[in-house]
């Protein structure tokens, strides 16, 4: 597999060249046919939708998504799987052209991703889309990110994508957990892993134990057997090949852990108070005359809040305060394989599920029972489904 590798990705420039990285899908052994022949789809849907020169430009300007292009772990593959499959459903939608700009807009493309992560998801359960709609708010226009019409019903529903970033305290802790994680996600084949980091590290300090982890990754796939990196009171992380995981299985139990995940450094933040904030400047670019859903991107609201219950609770209060929002949805991600939920606290909906085989979703689904506006059972329930399905 590497030899193919060189071959067809030799120099830099080879990555920049769509048909160079659609033929190198085919070396992909970890992947299956049906997979391969996904992933060179995807490709070619990706040229014709953001143009030739858009790979080329990518790299120049530092874009994002270089970095998934550069990793060529099957995962990647995956990942650009479902980033076309997301573009193909929605590409006919009223104003995609919108959507499109921002994607291909290094600066915009995080909450263009966004916005169309949450489009598909709706487009797929069975509403119509229009991107950036423009609407009357308090005398002022604005444009929500996306106006929603239920295909059945006629129903209309507006809905704004909301990134809430890291705190100063978060992003510190979040450098920590991606310098030594990064390792991980370029081990060919993918290792099997478990974690946790138990404080934030200046950066000689990082640098050492991320070093460290390179050498314990190397000597896993050298040795093909499980190794163990332990630092007291820094870092636990046990590596292995899928050959060994029930190595590590045993060793993650007996320390706590379990395979797929990896924690810490922790850090207090209220997490909860950052996103009822949030949620209390959000609803204000939403049309008070219809009903609204607003979707928060919450990274870190799920790694240190654990009791799911507990931040239903509270969240539900400041949604209740504002009779225009027809649902709040606090969701998140995280490299990892974690076991799919779907629990319900009287109408609100807590949902995760694992995606791409090494990503997982989760997502609080907040339901306002005291809406001003009446939306018939069939369009809150494809709401729901948007996100339990999709």
């Amino acid at each position: 597999m590497e030899t193919k590798e060189i071959k067809i990705l030799e120099k830099h420039e080879d990555y920049a060249d769509w048909e160079k990285l659609i033929k190198h899908c085919e070396t992909l052994e970890e992947l299956t046919e049906l997979e391969k022949e996904k992933a060179k789809r995807a490709f070619m849907l990706l040229k014709k939708e953001l143009g030739d020169s858009f790979l080329k430009d990518a790299f120049a300007s530092g874009h994002p998504v270089v970095r998934k292009i550069v990793n060529l772990a099957p995962w990647t593959r995956k990942w650009m799987t479902w980033f076309a499959e997301a573009i193909g459903e929605v590409k006919n939608q009223e104003n995609y052209s919108s959507l499109l700009s921002r994607l291909k807009d290094k600066d915009k493309f995080g909450e263009g991703l966004s916005v169309l992560e949450i489009a598909y998801k709706f487009s797929k359960a069975g509403f119509i889309i229009s991107f950036d709609p423009i609407v009357s708010v308090s005398g002022r226009t604005q444009k929500p990110d996306l106006k929603l019409t239920d295909k059945d019903t006629g129903e209309n529903l507006f809905a704004e994508v909301s990134i809430l970033g890291e705190s100063e305290i978060a992003r510190e802790a979040s450098q920590t957990m991606e310098r030594i994680t990064e390792p991980l996600w370029y081990s060919v084949p993918f290792v099997c892993y478990c974690g946790r980091i138990h404080k934030t590290l200046s950066e000689k300090h990082l640098e050492y134990i991320v070093n460290k982890v390179k050498g314990v990754a190397e000597k896993v796939k050298r040795e093909n057997a499980f190794q163990e990196l332990v630092e007291e009171d820094v870092i636990e992380m046990g590596i292995a090949l899928e050959n060994d995981k029930q190595f590590l299985e045993k060793w993650a139990s007996e320390r706590g852990l379990k395979v797929g995940e990896f924690s810490g450094p922790p850090f207090d933040v209220n997490e909860i108070l950052r996103t009822k904030s949030r949620i209390e400047k959000e609803q204000q670019q939403l049309p008070q005359e219809h009903p609204n859903i607003l979707v928060i991107k919450n990274y870190n609201l799920f790694f240190y809040v654990h009791d799911v219950r507990k931040a239903i609770n509270e969240l539900e209060e400041v949604v209740y305060e504002y009779p225009h929002l027809l649902s709040a949805v606090v969701g998140g991600r995280y490299m990892g394989r974690g076991e799919n939920i779907i629990t319900m606290k009287d109408q609100h909906v807590f949902i995760r599920k694992t995606v791409y085989s090494v990503i997982t979703e989760q997502y609080i689904i907040l339901l306002n029972r005291f809406c001003q506006s009446k939306i018939s059972t069939s369009t809150v329930t494809k709401m729901y489904n948007s996100f339990r399905s999709y």
